[in-house]
This record gives C-alpha cells, sequence and structure tokens, in this order.
C-alpha cells in the first residue's frame, strides 16, 4: 500500500509540480510589472500619481498625430510620466516643475522644462504645430491649483538606466509665500521596452 501511495504520488509530482512552477511565475510577473509603473499619493494636502510610460507607448501616442521621424526620435531620448495632481487644500496650491528633483545615486537631474523642448524643435526643424501638441501633453511647468482643482500631464526626464526618486515640492497661497509640501515618489525607471 505504501508503494502504491508512493507511485501515485510521484505521478502526480510529474504534473502539479510543473503547474505550481507556472503559476508562481506568472503570479510573481504579474505582480512585479503591475506594481511598478505606477504610484499613487493620497493625503489631507493633495492627491498625486505618476505612472510611467514606454518610449514605444509614447512614440506611437505621436505616430498617431503624424509626428515627423525626427521629433519622435526625440521623444525616445527621454522618459515620460504621466501626472495627475488634486488640491485637497482650501488654499492655492502651486506647482513649479523647475524646483522638482530627480535624485538618483550619482547626483540630481531636472525634469525637461517646455523651454528645453522647444530648444530640441528648434534643432531638429519641427514645424510648429508638433510643438503645440506636444506642449499641450506636457504637464504645464507652473501653475496654480485652486481648492478642489486637477491638473495632469507628462513630465520628461533624459533617459536614464538608474533609479531615481522624484521629490516634488508645492507653495501654496495666492502670492506663494504660504506653507510648502513636499511629497517623494521613490523607486522610479524608465520604462524599458518589451522584448521583440
Amino acid at each position: 500500500m505504501n508503494v502504491n501511495r508512493l507511485r501515485i504520488t510521484q505521478r502526480l509530482s510529474r504534473f502539479i509540480f510543473p503547474l505550481l512552477i507556472s503559476g508562481f511565475l506568472a503570479v510573481y510577473t504579474m505582480q512585479t510589472s503591475a506594481a511598478s509603473p505606477r504610484q499613487k499619493i493620497d493625503n489631507k494636502q493633495l492627491k498625486m500619481s505618476i505612472t510611467a510610460r514606454s518610449a514605444n507607448q509614447m512614440a506611437a501616442f505621436y505616430e498617431g498625430r503624424e509626428f515627423p521621424p525626427s521629433a519622435i526620435e526625440a521623444t525616445r531620448e527621454a522618459c515620460f510620466f504621466t501626472v495627475g495632481i488634486r488640491n485637497r487644500l482650501n488654499d492655492t496650491l502651486w506647482h513649479d516643475i523647475t524646483t522638482w528633483q530627480i535624485l538618483t545615486t550619482d547626483g540630481n537631474i531636472k525634469p525637461l522644462t517646455q523651454a528645453d523642448w522647444k530648444k530640441t524643435w528648434q534643432q531638429r526643424g519641427v514645424e510648429q504645430r508638433f510643438q503645440s501638441t506636444f506642449r499641450w501633453t506636457l504637464l504645464p511647468d507652473s501653475r496654480d491649483l485652486r481648492p478642489g482643482e486637477q491638473q495632469g500631464g507628462n513630465i520628461t526626464v533624459p533617459r536614464t538606466d538608474k533609479t531615481f526618486s522624484l521629490l516634488a515640492t508645492f507653495d501654496t497661497g495666492a502670492d506663494r509665500k504660504g506653507k510648502k509640501y513636499k511629497v517623494k515618489f521613490k523607486n522610479l525607471r524608465c520604462l524599458d521596452e518589451p522584448a521583440q
């Protein structure tokens, strides 16, 4: 009887063990991919999310708007993150990406501003209509948000293979002289492209 149980166990293990392993790998892969591209902060001052976008996603978006190849190539040289911000204060909240910091182990990187992109477009001879469309997809460099108001758009950073943190500072008050708030998103990465 023990011999029969052993044989049955051996036969089952041939089928069940590979299923368990493949199931574990599928769950691990899903959790890793689902957790990495999007992060959120939700507190009494603001609600903010940041979602990493791949170079292929952004290229497809701009190709769909008939951007020239030179402009699409320029987008591949940056990392895109879609940011959403909602003001939860009973006061004006200001964002200014020129004060935001990208923190790496090798030092700080500044997010690319609209002026940086304008320079890129001019160097590549990109028509004004494409520049305007691109600017529309970006988070404004600086803007005030009234109580309950929200804003969204992309921020861009020079492409890097390093993990980094984003430290975002917000001013408050109509004159921007109120209390400052800071939020930090950790372990951000430029999304790697899927294997072709």
